[in-house]
């Protein structure tokens, strides 16, 4: 299966603003988790957990802004192009 390209958003909307916030939110739990987790008592589905956290709080941040960026992008490019 071919990875297709993101097609840029035609506008930028609560809903990616949201995600966003969700992850700004979701990498200082996961960090805290795995700060609570090596502090008590190390197990597996703690850092596990603490890690997917930090990992999907990451993944958020950066596909909103690649879609920020293509918004940008795709506003101040002329349409015809």
């Amino acid at each position: 299966m071919r990875m297709r390209p993101i097609a840029a958003p035609q506008r930028f909307t609560i809903a990616d603003a949201c995600h966003i916030a969700f992850g700004l939110a979701m990498i200082p739990l996961g960090i805290t988790i795995l700060v609570r987790t090596l502090a008590i008592a190390v197990t597996v589905p703690g850092v596990l957990i603490g890690a997917a956290f930090v990992g999907f709080g990451v993944y958020r941040l950066w596909l909103g802004w690649t879609r920020y960026q293509l918004y940008r992008h795709s506003k101040e490019s002329p349409r015809w192009l």
